[in-house]
């Protein structure tokens, strides 16, 4: 099972192709194509990846993906407009606390469903996870997603409170 995004302060470029679903290829291409994404080096070789830099890969990937920008258009409109990454930022940090954005907050902001759909090994905005409150969520999710996404939830704050002891 791959790592979920906010357990770890570093992720391997693996990881992150594996949690963006994108190629480590495409990620390195990116890195020398992107001045805004520069994830830092360890030993010397290699990439060590922090959420910031999640943020900004899955933001490149919907402007060039999603949005149909070429790269050089992506690359302008990054520079032009510094407040998409701060939001990108933003709404990763949301993703992995314990109080996700709700989705009109996220439309709100412009990062509505396009990158919620891109990546569903994130948790979903709309759902809030509480430690305390997991198992009045539980009996409240309708679908057999939510079922599964909140069991998994459970299981990993149990790790979690496992390892705290």
């Amino acid at each position: 099972m791959p790592n979920a995004l906010g357990t770890k302060l570093y992720y391997s470029i693996g990881e992150v192709a594996e949690l963006t679903e994108l190629a480590p290829y495409t990620l390195r291409a990116w890195e020398s194509e992107f001045v805004c994404l520069r994830p830092k080096r360890v030993r010397g070789k290699n990439r060590a990846y922090r959420e910031r830099d999640i943020a900004i890969i899955l933001l490149i990937r919907r402007l060039l993906h999603e949005e149909r920008y070429s790269t050089r258009g992506a690359q302008q409109r990054l520079r032009n407009e510094p407040e998409l990454i701060r939001g990108a930022i933003a709404y990763v940090a949301r993703m992995v606390a314990v109080d996700p954005p709700s989705l009109e907050e996220l439309t709100a902001a412009g990062l509505g469903q396009e990158i919620v759909q891109e990546s569903p090994r994130l948790p979903r905005p709309d759902v809030q996870v509480q430690a305390a409150a997991v198992d009045s969520i539980d009996a409240s999710a309708s679908s057999a997603p939510d079922r599964a996404l909140l069991k998994a939830v459970r299981k990993e704050l149990g790790e979690i409170l496992q390892i705290l002891r």
